[in-house]
């Protein structure tokens, strides 16, 4: 948006009188004002943001001798009003942005949902989040190009910017070109971030209530999950936190500055993230045996989607370890889970003793992967594992978090239209859990017990 409204490069010209004037800045690509400049001790007529150049120093006239006479004192000048001081917030910006009521109502309970507490400053995070996925990046640019249309049309905008060279006194042209792109930067980015606020605002409101059921939704899943003895550790949900920074192609840190930056908590992103494990276990583990998918409604899939056959593919049973590197992520750690990476590889002695190796070893985790599509594994790992032997551990390799070790325990190759039938497979199963989870969920909420304040 910025490279948009920014000024193209100003470009200095000389008339036949010697002004000197700065062609017109962009907005979006087209000229939105033929903004000129002058370099003169009279100001020429041309629209836009002028600039004039301080005067040379004038001779002094001869100072006339001072009065003896007391000169009559001058009237004081009455005190302002005191400001009313504003209370400090402990809520984040978005919060006192969005509005909805006052102060205590955002921080306060809003609804209880058998008697667990959702507040105000949970329902805004959430339309905030739920705002930021809704895109608007069209709109926000339309209403960008409109309001600095404005901008440079209102004639107090050259006032203020003559006023801003009297401060500075620019010497010489290039000082005042650079000035006026400072200025015009520092007025699209106050525009920006004034529009963002705004959006932002509208957006919370506009999401409020979708914010407010699928909250409601998130407590019922997450009380449903313990009441069946399900648990689900802080170190899930940070795990499938950081896999959205990777699909993403960013860091965790990355990822949390981008929430941020967007007003956004992460722990909302988390509490979101939470309360979907909940009740993806719960679904399993209620209705997963009622789940019958058979062939011919595969068959019945596959050919309603069509396609090329293509080339076969290959399928791997893999067994991973990775060897985690919690906090700060430095050389002298990552080195010292290499060197414990190698000497779990030379002890490996085949697939069957895999899980042993982790035994006793902090942050270390293994995991079995069956069915594992090679083109889904990242390189340079993905190479190594197609050349290794089948009962072969790979070399070490560095991830985001730690060091990750692979075992080939086996391979297939699978046929384009088999693997379609699995993908069917897979995708008629999640419908059906859609469907089963829908209706619980309604059951529950017919059994739960809501108020809203």
């Amino acid at each position: 948006m910025m490279a948009d409204l920014g000024m193209n490069s100003a470009r200095i010209q000389r008339d036949r009188r010697g002004v000197v004037k700065v062609a017109s800045w962009m907005v979006a690509g087209a000229v939105m004002a033929s903004a000129g400049m002058a370099f003169a001790q009279q100001t020429p007529s041309i629209p836009g943001l002028v600039v004039t150049t301080t005067p040379p120093a004038q001779p002094r006239e001869p100072v006339a001798p001072l009065r003896t006479d007391p000169a009559p004192p001058k009237a004081a000048k009455p005190k302002p009003a005191p400001r009313p001081r504003r209370e400090a917030s402990t809520a984040p910006a978005t919060s006192g942005e969005a509005g909805g009521g006052a102060p205590g109502r955002r921080q306060g309970i809003v609804i209880l949902v058998n008697d667990e507490p959702i507040t105000g400053y949970e329902i805004e995070q959430r339309a905030t989040l739920m705002a930021a996925g809704a895109g608007g990046g069209q709109d926000m640019r339309a209403r960008a190009e409109a309001r600095w249309k404005q901008i440079i049309q209102d004639p107090k905008t050259n006032e203020r910017f003559q006023q801003y060279l009297r401060e500075k006194q620019p010497r010489s042209r290039d000082e005042a070109v650079a000035l006026q792109k400072q200025y015009i930067g520092d007025m699209q980015r106050n525009m920006l971030e004034q529009l963002r606020r705004e959006a932002r605002v509208g957006s919370i409101q506009k999401f409020r209530t979708q914010a407010q059921e699928e909250l409601i939704d998130e407590k019922l899943k997450i009380q449903e999950g313990k009441r069946n003895s399900i648990a689900i550790s802080e170190d899930d949900v940070n795990r499938a936190f950081v896999d959205m920074a990777q699909r993403n192609k960013i860091t965790e840190a990355q990822f949390t500055e981008q929430l941020k930056s967007q007003g956004i908590d992460p722990a909302t992103i988390k509490a979101r993230t939470r309360a979907a494990l909940y009740w993806r276990d719960v679904v399993r583990r209620k209705y997963g045996h009622q789940i019958n998918i058979n062939d011919r409604d595969i068959d019945r899939f596959v050919e309603q989607s069509g396609g090329d056959k293509g080339a076969p593919a290959v399928e791997m049973q893999l067994h991973k370890i990775t060897l985690a590197v919690p906090g700060v992520i430095d050389q002298s750690a990552l080195a010292r889970r290499l060197s414990e990476a190698e000497q779990l590889r030379k002890r490996f002695r085949g697939c069957r003793n895999t899980q042993e190796l982790v035994k006793g070893l902090p942050d270390a985790r293994f995991e079995s992967l069956a069915n594992q599509a090679a083109s889904s594994i990242g390189e340079p790992t993905r190479s190594l594992l197609l050349n290794a032997k089948d009962g072969e551990m790979v070399p070490p390799t560095l991830a985001s978090t730690g060091v990750e070790l692979y075992a080939v325990c086996g391979r297939k190759t699978v046929k384009v239209d088999e693997e379609k039938r699995l993908k069917a497979q897979a995708e008629l199963t999640m419908r059906e859990f859609d469907v089963v989870s829908r209706r619980h969920l309604r059951d529950l909420r017919a059994e739960a017990l809501i108020e809203k304040r």
